[in-house]
């Protein structure tokens, strides 16, 4: 009885080394990837859908603003994408991106996609926001993702 006794410790023990292990080497890099511009003039389909679903009341999204939007040559839409690669061999899930707004920001346009990545694999994550014509496009945001239901967050600088 005391050999099996001692087999069955060392039997939990290597489980719990090894699963120790899977989640210390769990790692989800990301890197800004890149930045566009889009005119609402030149996308104006898109600048009406937000408009209506705003004085509608269904936008899905964060506003950031109580004012009604003007005409649409005083906005731009910024789309911000990020890499993200997953090393690990445990997948990650439920990955999100919030931006951290600034003065002129207008809205941030809502994604109702659940975004996740299997293990050893990567992608791209991309969030669009509509601001001021005068504003830069260096935003600072925070990237949170799940691994085991272990909440995990990054932060970085978007933009340059």
């Amino acid at each position: 009885m005391k050999p099996l006794a001692v087999f069955l410790i060392i039997l939990v023990l290597a489980a719990c080394v090894g699963v120790g292990f899977l989640y210390f080497q769990s790692n989800l890099s990301v890197t800004f990837s890149g930045c566009v511009a889009d005119d609402p003039v030149l996308r104006q389909d898109v600048y009406d859908s937000v408009k209506n679903s705003l004085e509608s009341g269904s936008f899905v999204g964060t506003v950031y603003t109580d004012a009604e939007l003007s005409s649409p040559e005083d906005y731009l839409f910024y789309t911000w994408t990020v890499h993200l690669e997953n090393t690990s061999f445990l997948p990650v899930s439920i990955i999100e991106i919030q931006i951290t707004p600034m003065s002129g920001d207008v809205l941030c346009i809502g994604d109702t996609a659940e975004h996740s990545l299997p293990r050893r694999s990567e992608g791209d994550l991309s969030v669009t926001m509509l601001t001021a014509r005068t504003m830069h496009n260096v935003r600072e945001a925070t990237v949170s993702w799940y691994v085991w239901g272990i909440p995990f967050s990054t932060r970085l600088t978007l933009g340059k």
